[in-house]
């Protein structure tokens, strides 16, 4: 508490106010009293001090709790992911490949109907020829 004089107060109301001995006493009195009052005193200060520490400590407690469980739940979560991209990886790649077999054999009956149309251009052509040489002495 901030120290208040009243007997300095009460005699410079006296002398230099011009306030009786009464007069002086009373206001000073009514004044110290309302002054304890509104104003916190160090031990006051100290008390709210303490609990505000203690609640910042609970809150940080709190708060470091709450952080751990999130991280937990995070790292989980992330878990989750991983193990479903490295299932959709999976059965992308086993889809590639069935794509690339059907490409695959796609292209080798194209091979195999491009031959047989070839063996039969030529066997045409065999035939026009030698069909011409027959009919051209």
């Amino acid at each position: 508490m901030m120290s208040f004089d009243t007997l300095r107060a009460a005699n410079r109301l006296r002398d230099e106010a011009g306030f009786n001995e009464v007069q002086a006493a009373v206001l000073v009195d009514t004044f110290a009293a309302g002054f304890a009052e509104r104003f916190p005193t160090k031990r006051d200060l100290k008390g709210v001090e303490t609990a505000l520490r203690g609640d910042m400590e609970r809150m940080e407690t709190a708060l470091r709790g709450d952080m751990e469980r999130m991280e937990t739940a995070l790292r989980g979560e992330v878990k989750r992911v991983e193990t479903s991209l490295e299932k959709v990886e999976t059965s992308l790649r086993g889809e590639i490949e069935m794509l690339a077999t059907s490409v695959r054999s796609d292209m080798r009956d194209l091979e195999h109907r491009m031959t047989i149309r070839l063996v039969g251009l030529m066997v045409l052509g065999m035939g026009v020829l030698l069909t011409l040489q027959r009919l051209l002495p």
